[in-house]
């Protein structure tokens, strides 16, 4: 009598144990057939070096435009830098699309079905989210430093170098920023499951609702808010450190890696516990 065998993206389910690999390239193939995944990590790499560079031939009068350019007050990284504001909303959004978008067509189940302790598809989620993202925006980020600096020292505006103090560590924390509110975002759609939800959090209470709150609620709560992920990124995202409002840098890293932790574990938790 011959045993049927059931295969799935994940391999065999019967007679090969589902391995950690396995669930790997099962996400990653999720990953690589969606033509929306490279239209958006396109657009992520044009953002972050086309606004950069624009950013950085109008305040130093290659490309002269009405309203004069941006603040004479912004500094040449943050000139440079200046994509990176709406890369974070592309990222954080793609995450929390990646997180929900099984849940929301029902496709989870038979994800499950193939890895019934669950565990795994968060960790291969992570990871393959992790792994084709962050090699993108960090060179990207990189890559703009470069250009920019080039283009404002070219036409005699100020500019910084890798080399000054605070510069390296402010480009890279800029990726890191990035990536990590975009696994936030993925952690945020595992917990609630739906995509349009999901999207809203990430944007809404994550990135914008800590500016408001700044803005909004009296002083005395300053040494509350700066520990909100958008605002103790800002300690080490920022060349410099302008004011008591402001963590650390180090003390800004731990806190934010804290709120990727804990995003992480709220996902783990509601996936092991939770119906499909």
């Amino acid at each position: 009598m011959t045993s049927l065998t059931t295969t799935s993206p994940l391999g065999s389910i019967e007679g090969r144990p589902t391995s950690l690999v396995r669930v790997l390239n099962s996400e990653w193939i999720k990953m690589r057939t969606l033509r929306s995944t490279w239209i958006t990590l396109v657009a992520i790499v044009l953002v972050i070096i086309a606004f950069g560079l624009i950013s950085a031939m109008v305040s130093s009068g290659r490309i002269s435009t009405q309203g004069g350019g941006p603040p004479r007050s912004v500094g040449p990284l943050s000139l440079v830098l200046a994509g990176a504001n709406l890369a974070v909303l592309i990222v954080a959004v793609m995450g929390a699309i990646v997180g929900a978008r099984e849940f929301s067509t029902g496709m989870i189940r038979a994800t499950f079905s193939a890895v019934p302790k669950r565990l795994p598809v968060l960790w291969s989620k992570l990871i393959v989210f992790t792994a084709v993202l962050l090699p993108i925006v960090a060179v990207s980020v990189v890559a703009v430093f470069f250009l920019g600096m080039r283009v404002l020292s070219g036409a005699g505006a100020a500019s910084v170098a890798w080399s000054d103090d605070g510069v390296a560590r402010s480009v890279l924390g800029t990726a890191f920023y990035i990536v990590g509110l975009g696994i936030i975002g993925l952690a945020i759609g595992i917990l609630l499951r739906s995509t349009a939800a999901s999207i809203g959090v990430v944007i809404g209470a994550v990135i914008f609702l800590p500016a408001l709150a700044s803005a909004l609620l009296p002083d005395s709560w300053d040494e509350v808010l700066k520990y909100l992920p958008s605002n103790s990124a800002t300690a080490f995202t920022g060349s410099s450190q302008t004011g008591a409002t402001l963590l650390t840098a180090g003390t800004g890293l731990i806190v934010f890696t804290a709120w990727i932790v804990l995003a992480i574990v709220g996902a783990a938790v509601v996936l092991t516990r939770r119906d499909a």
